[in-house]
């Protein structure tokens, strides 16, 4: 009897045993496992892509016709410097010529592509009758082929170029972004400058004496 009492205890004790060491193994593979965690450090890189979106700024945004000339003495309707006359009075933001001054400034931005320009009605302050734009594609009919009743005409010049370019209703190529006279390609952050010329209606229906006279430049897609 007493031996087999000595047998049993010495089987427990190894037991115990060998449990601690599963216990401190299992605690040593999880220490092992988990990271250690500990203040990281990173850089920010900045990039920069090509523009996929074509627009034009014009500057500046409002502008005011002057020098006027031409109208009328004798019936009292002669332009002033500042106030276009009848009939078929003149007036110029900037001057022609290659010592002229070109005081809107068209830049363009994007992907190479066109620079589109056209003009539209001459709107007055107090409403009713409008200025009809007349070009060659809508026929002026004042004597010698100016602007008749309710019509005028405008048109852009720049230094590039020797001839204005008078402006539809209709989008075309602004060619004075072409030194060749054409419809070139224009690249990003190209600009020109540029002045403007009106030639007024030979009378006028509306007796405003305010006008606003909008024209437009958009950007277009090579082979547009």
């Amino acid at each position: 009897m007493p031996d087999y009492v000595i047998r049993v205890r010495r089987s427990t004790s190894w037991i115990v045993v060998l449990v601690v060491l599963v216990v401190i193994g299992a605690i040593f593979i999880a220490n092992r496992a988990a990271p250690v965690a500990s203040n990281g450090s990173s850089v920010a890189v900045s990039l920069k892509v090509v523009p996929t979106i074509r627009s034009v700024t014009v500057s500046p945004g409002t502008a005011s016709f002057s020098n006027c000339t031409g109208g009328s003495t004798g019936a009292d309707t002669a332009s002033t410097a500042t106030e276009l006359g009848y009939p078929n009075g003149q007036c110029w933001e900037g001057t022609p010529g290659a010592a002229g001054s070109f005081p809107i400034t068209i830049t363009y931005n994007g992907p190479p592509g066109l620079v589109y320009v056209n003009g539209s009605n001459a709107i007055p302050s107090a409403g009713g009758i409008q200025w009809g734009l007349c070009n060659s594609a809508a026929a002026c009919t004042g004597p010698g082929g100016l602007p008749g009743v309710n019509q005028y005409m405008v048109k852009i010049f720049g230094r590039g170029s020797d001839n204005s370019t008078e402006l539809t209703g209709t989008q075309t190529c602004d060619q004075q972004f072409d030194p060749g006279g054409g419809c070139g390609s224009a690249a990003s952050g190209s600009s020109q400058t540029e002045g403007i010329q009106l030639i007024g209606p030979e009378s006028s229906g509306n007796t405003s004496s305010s006008w606003t006279v909008t024209i437009t430049w958009a950007a277009a897609p090579l082979g547009s």
